[in-house]
């Protein structure tokens, strides 16, 4: 299953150096997890924050994946499912159409 992330961190680092080791943490975090494939793709907002496509069997796995991110005990995630368009709109002309 994929999902949408979105992320921004809460509480701030103790200090500079601190904020520089949690992202440095964060970024190997991200490129381990594009090698395995479970993370489609990670970007950052200008305004703070970002967000990950993330593609896991399920809840339980995606869960266990974000507790595992450097920043999350500081960050509040935010996760929407996401279906492919194509099937998406299939479903609704399907449904639609039957009440046409």
């Amino acid at each position: 299953m994929k999902y949408l992330v979105t992320g921004h961190q809460v509480i701030p680092g103790a200090g500079h150096s601190d904020q520089v080791n949690y992202l440095r943490a964060g970024k190997a975090w991200a490129r381990r997890h594009m090698d395995d494939g479970t993370l489609v793709a990670a970007y950052s907002f200008a305004d703070g924050g970002g967000m990950f496509i993330v593609n896991t069997p399920g809840h339980e796995e995606l869960m266990r994946m974000l507790l595992t991110f450097p920043l999350a005990p500081m960050t509040q995630f935010s996760v929407k499912p996401l279906l492919d368009f194509d099937q998406a709109a299939n479903i609704i002309i399907g449904t639609l159409e039957a009440f046409a």
